[in-house]
């Protein structure tokens, strides 16, 4: 009956409810990271950078920025709600070219950098709180410790490569040291985290497998990533990008056509929503309208003008998509959102 008892509740300890369905969680939000390590081996193989580059700039990553308008900009609903916050976009794209002309140039793209990384790790910390939600991870302590592991997993990798490569900061004995003292604190909270997940596995405490999958996506590929960047100097943070890039961009991407069906799917739904609900009549629809936004207004400007300052401004389009997506995926005190996401 000891034995009976063991393997009826050792089920129970581990909760595996899905944002989607195991398939396609696993197929997206925490599959797809091996397709950052898969760009990071052809790159160590030799494979040459321009071709990821442009795949990863035209295909994917440069889409899923774009992809931000198809439920805020062509929502008709979601104009309405967020009001001036999408004239954003205004003083965003002209950050850049005022930094270059004043001669803050490389503070500007270490900024913009910078940026464009935490707003990765943010995200992943957004999956990690729809699992939790998902199941029914309460927590307090839980909550902290799993918020801290994983920014400083995403971020503290970023932060050294930057001090020991960036001409700012590499001769920099203060940096050097601060680096140093932040990774022995990254190790001990690291052992926490495992230790932690080690208790509640004893205590027969409900493990989040969803949640703990995502980790071991991808904190593993953050630091291989900026490891393996460092090897070429600040200019390997674009192999970095890539990288990071391709998971965070396939993620998202799934989790907005999740959305969009879900939500502008409902009849008169073309009447209520407008242009969003027409583009997600089908995925072929919202794709080619990401791709063709981001040829149109990222590629294109790009390789007409080559002066710094109007490149600088193509940043606006990503510096707005990190504000809207800070507000539209917030689920607390949005119905209709937890609605879309099956919370």
């Amino acid at each position: 009956m000891g034995a009976q008892a063991v393997e009826l509740e050792a089920p129970r300890a581990v909760r595996a409810n899905w944002i989607i369905s195991e398939k396609q969680d696993l197929t997206w939000f925490i599959g797809s990271s091996l397709a950052g390590y898969l760009a990071l081996a052809l790159m160590a193989a030799g494979f040459p950078l321009t071709p990821l580059f442009l795949v990863w700039l035209i295909g994917i990553d440069g889409p899923h920025v774009l992809a931000t308008v198809t439920r805020t900009y062509f929502d008709k609903a979601e104009r309405k709600r967020l009001g001036l916050l999408l004239l954003v976009i205004i003083p965003a794209a002209m950050l850049g070219p005022v930094a270059v002309m004043l001669g803050y140039e490389s503070l500007f793209y270490l900024f913009a950098v910078s940026w464009l990384h935490f707003h990765i790790a943010k995200q992943h910390f957004g999956f990690v709180m729809l699992y939790k939600h998902k199941n029914g991870e309460r927590d307090s302590f839980d909550y902290h410790l799993d918020r801290w592991f994983l920014l400083a997993s995403l971020m503290l990798p970023y932060i050294c490569f930057v001090v020991a490569t960036a001409d700012l900061l590499k001769t920099v004995k203060a940096a050097q040291v601060a680096s140093d003292v932040l990774l022995a604190a990254y190790l001990a909270l690291a052992v926490i985290f495992v230790a932690r997940q080690v208790q509640k596995a004893r205590q027969g405490l409900p493990v989040n497998l969803p949640k703990l999958l995502l980790f071991l996506a991808v904190v593993p590929l953050q630091w291989l990533a900026f490891g393996y960047a460092a090897t070429f100097g600040f200019q390997g943070i674009v192999r970095a990008g890539v990288v990071a890039g391709l998971f965070h961009s396939f993620q998202y991407h799934r989790l907005m056509w999740f959305h969009n069906n879900n939500r502008y799917r409902e009849p008169q739904g073309e009447d209520r929503f407008g242009l969003a609900a027409t583009l997600a009549r089908r995925c072929a629809y919202y794709a080619l309208a990401a791709v063709a936004l981001n040829l149109v207004l990222n590629v294109l400007p790009t390789v007409l003008f080559s002066t710094s300052p109007l490149k600088a401004a193509v940043w606006g389009l990503a510096f707005t998509h990190y504000m809207l997506d800070a507000r539209i995926w917030r689920v607390r005190g949005d119905r209709e959102l937890a609605a879309a996401l099956h919370l």
